[in-house]
């Protein structure tokens, strides 16, 4: 089975696409704005989890879910409408695992990100 790309590499092109000439790549700041606001994003949705406020880890993961999809993180994306759908309903292992499996994606994408920053 092939693991689908971290990154959707059509948003990716979609993005720097949007860059009129001699202005700053869009890309960079977008996915630089990700990785300055994401990180606080989860830790208040572990915190919401932890604390049992579901309706703040709904709201942090409905969040989560949006900045995901702007850049084409599909998997993270995924974890985020899990958690976003879910929350209310779902068991205590159930979120946890998610909980979990947000940390993991994240760090794919936060790795995917440098490395397309090295090489812009």
């Amino acid at each position: 089975m092939v693991e689908a790309r971290v990154l959707d590499p059509s948003v990716v092109e979609s993005l720097r696409q949007l860059t009129p000439p001699g202005q700053p790549d869009v890309l960079t700041e977008v996915l630089q704005m990700f990785l300055q606001e994401v990180p606080s994003r989860i830790g208040r949705l572990r915190n919401a989890w932890t604390s049992g406020n579901i309706q703040e880890v709904q709201r942090a993961a409905h969040s989560l879910k949006g900045s995901a999809g702007n850049i084409g993180a599909q998997r993270l994306l995924a974890v985020c409408r899990q958690l976003d759908d879910g929350a209310a309903g779902a068991d205590a292992a159930a979120m946890a695992t998610l909980v979990g499996a947000l940390d993991v994606e994240f760090g794919k994408v936060e790795e995917e990100i440098q490395r397309l920053l090295k090489d812009a």
